[in-house]
């Protein structure tokens, strides 16, 4: 089976949608226009037929979401789409205009367009691939909200634009294409502005007046929802970004009112700067405390993994305690110039230091340097003493932090850990 999340499987229902849009468009002015029913035309909507054909294969063979539950085996997919949309799909499929002109034998009739209506069915099936899009290509809800109704709104004017043709709206001396333009052009205005009056109904039609009331009132409702929506939609299509500007800008507001001076006020924007750098403004511990625990260790591990491959501590160690020690620690962010851990304050926790560089000093003499995959701090811990080190950041960095009674649990519960830590302690007296 092929998933619902494949590449081709995305591609395929992008596919579908473009095509279920181009056959609204020329099937529609083939019924208004029934002589443009020749050459290219019946090779686009063969062409049409055979996409949708290959769709109703398509769905037997690609997995299904359906809210919390995917179908994956064959029968069942078999299944849900033969209850669901398989006539539908079948339906759209059929080339009814083929069969009408071989049965007919002419496709220049109003009736051909109007078996090629039929089809049309298959717009029922929009909603469907742009839910299925959003959670296969895991799209924000606004911007396919965004994408949905430019799909809706082009196709709503297109169909205004016909209907305006069908009821004699159009100057019919004109070519077809040139009707067309002139009618969209009419419903845009319209709807938009309600008609600059160069194009208007005719006063003798009441039908004309009686549809040019209809889009007015589409054309107010319409507007109202652009104007409520759409700022919006435009403004949420990165929820995090927002998020983060709301929070920086709350940040200042605070640090101007308290008067903090602005050499600190740069450091925190610098700070936010690099949250939003490498994290894009997203805290991993509440994202983390919102799933079930078992997921926030998978999340936690796949995170970790460079960290952990890195790690003495962690090299060849048993699943069950890797897993318990990523749950267990919290991360944290280091900036230039931070005093992380200060010799002779008391011990309190330990860390792991996944990307960055710190300077060790003892008695303000610079010793060592280390980098990302190292841990620091365990030494104090093991001995329950006082820090003999210093540790400053040198420049922004990441890293997690292991509190000292979670040290001691993990010491207690797996001998092997503690032999490593007790060896890494030696070594690093010697």
């Amino acid at each position: 089976m092929l998933p619902h999340t494949h590449p081709f499987a995305i591609v395929w229902k992008i596919i579908i949608l473009v095509a279920s849009l181009v056959f609204l468009f020329f099937s529609t002015l083939t019924f208004v226009f029934p002589s443009g029913y020749s050459g290219w035309n019946k090779i686009l909507h063969a062409a049409l037929a055979v996409i949708f054909l290959a769709d109703i294969g398509m769905q037997f063979i690609m997995t299904v979401k359906t809210g919390h539950i995917t179908l994956e085996k064959r029968k069942e997919v078999r299944k849900h789409y033969l209850a669901k949309w398989f006539y539908l799909d079948l339906i759209a499929a059929l080339p009814f205009d083929i069969i009408g002109v071989l049965w007919f034998f002419d496709g220049a009739t109003p009736l051909i367009g109007a078996l090629m209506l039929l089809r049309l069915v298959k717009l029922l099936s929009v909603p469907r691939l742009f839910r299925d899009l959003q959670e296969a290509a895991n799209l924000l809800p606004s911007v396919m909200r965004l994408v949905m109704f430019s799909f809706w709104l082009a196709a709503s004017l297109h169909v205004m634009a016909v209907s305006w043709v069908s009821i004699g709206g159009s100057e019919s001396s004109r070519r077809n294409d040139e009707q067309y333009l002139r009618s969209l052009y009419w419903v845009v205005t319209t709807v938009s502005t309600i008609g600059y009056g160069d194009y208007h109904p005719d006063h003798e039609s009441n039908i004309q007046i009686a549809f040019t009331i209809v889009l007015q009132l589409v054309g107010v409702g319409m507007f109202s929802y652009i104007i409520a929506n759409v700022s919006n939609l435009v403004s949420n299509l990165d929820i995090a970004r927002s998020a983060h500007q709301r929070k920086l800008e709350e940040i200042n507001a605070y640090m101007r009112s308290q008067r903090i001076p602005a050499e600190l006020q740069e450091r925190v924007r610098d700070y936010y700067a690099y949250l939003w750098t490498c994290q894009r403004g997203i805290n991993t511990a509440h994202v983390l405390d919102a799933v079930p625990d078992g997921l926030s260790q998978e999340i936690l591990l796949f995170l970790n993994k460079d960290l952990l491959s890195r790690v003495s501590l962690f090299s060849g160690a048993d699943e069950l305690f890797v897993r318990e020690s990523v749950r267990l620690m919290k991360p944290v962010v280091f900036l230039p110039g931070e005093y992380v851990i200060r010799q002779g304050e008391f011990a309190d926790c330990m860390y792991f230091l996944a990307t960055g560089k710190m300077r060790i000093e003892v008695n303000e003499v610079t010793v060592a340097h280390i980098e990302g995959g190292s841990p620091f701090g365990e030494t104090a811990l093991v001995e329950n003493q006082f820090r003999n080190a210093t540790v400053i950041s040198e420049t922004y960095g990441t890293g997690y932090r292991m509190s000292k009674d979670d040290f001691n649990v993990l010491r207690a519960k797996y001998p092997e850990f503690d032999r490593q830590v007790e060896a890494i302690v030696a070594t690093r007296k010697n």
